[in-house]
């Protein structure tokens, strides 16, 4: 009987792998967890490792947040937050954040290397001499003392060429101006799905310290559309920060994504669990068909 299941198991697995290959994913993992574990980088790179070897298109977004936080407290910069909790970005604090973002950057590319993958391989923003995604500012009336933005555009003939080379990009969430000089701090969700509409991504991840979206009874729902996730948010099962997070994915997944998951990134394999089992290890939100 446990011979047959682990056959069960693995034919499932092969099925839903062959269901990726040639296909892209992208999965944007924030600054907590980077700073929370410090095995978390090199249990996401395994995975996307693997991913990649075989046949699947990775594109990977990260974002800093409390490393950035306390790089401007350190630099004695003081900053403040909108309500929906993205950073008033002043030209002092663009420049930390820009050195924070490029320090990550290198980090994430070292813990591949020591997966196993080869440098030639890596596209990453801090060797970039230019920047992939555009960005509008967050607040127009003062694009000059506020230089956080929200990205609009991305550079497709640039992804797509470095995607059909077999390389893995790895971004973090700066953007451009349509100026072509003026840098923007971008939320890392808002950034990573520009990125997953701009390439028609078959998956967006994204990569947080929860198991998803949970039922009144405190359960994970494995899947949510459209109707599903309306109900919730008037029966308040779906409420504060996390409503705008369920909207922008919903709305997303009507954009050419083919779907879009909340998972949690600490346990082991969590990622390949949530791509190659039916079940996933996430919430899935994804249009009805």
């Amino acid at each position: 009987m446990g011979n047959h299941l682990n056959i069960i198991h693995i034919a499932e697995l092969m099925g839903e792998l062959r269901s990726y290959q040639q296909r892209i994913v992208v999965i944007k993992i924030g600054g907590n967890s980077i700073a929370e574990d410090d095995q978390f980088l090199s249990k996401i790179a395994r995975q996307i490792l693997f991913l990649k070897t075989n046949g699947v298109k990775v594109i990977l977004v990260h974002g800093g947040g409390p490393q950035i936080d306390q790089a401007l407290y350190d630099k004695n910069i003081q900053t403040k937050k909108s309500k929906d909790g993205r950073r008033i970005t002043s030209p002092a604090a663009m420049r930390v954040v820009s050195k924070v973002l490029k320090s990550i950057n290198m980090q994430i590319v070292k813990a591949f290397a020591e997966a196993g993958l080869p440098e030639n391989k890596i596209i990453a923003a801090h060797k970039l001499q230019k920047l992939i995604v555009e960005a509008e500012p967050i607040d127009p009336a003062n694009p000059k003392t506020n230089r956080s933005g929200i990205p609009v555009d991305i550079d497709r003939a640039f992804m797509n060429k470095a995607l059909a080379k077999d390389q893995i990009v790895i971004l973090h969430s700066i953007a451009i101006g349509k100026d072509k000089k003026t840098t923007y701090n971008t939320n890392g969700d808002d950034y990573a799905m520009a990125v997953a509409r701009g390439v028609r991504a078959k998956r967006l991840i994204l990569v947080t310290n929860v198991s998803g979206v949970y039922d009144k009874d405190k359960q994970r729902i494995p899947l949510i559309e459209s109707t599903m996730a309306r109900n919730l948010i008037e029966e308040g099962v779906i409420s504060g920060g996390m409503i705008p997070k369920v909207e922008s994915a919903l709305r997303l997944t009507k954009q050419g994504v083919g779907g879009v998951v909340i998972i949690d990134g600490f346990p082991p394999w969590s990622i390949l669990g949530e791509l190659l089992t039916r079940h996933g290890r996430g919430t899935l939100f994804q249009s009805r068909h």
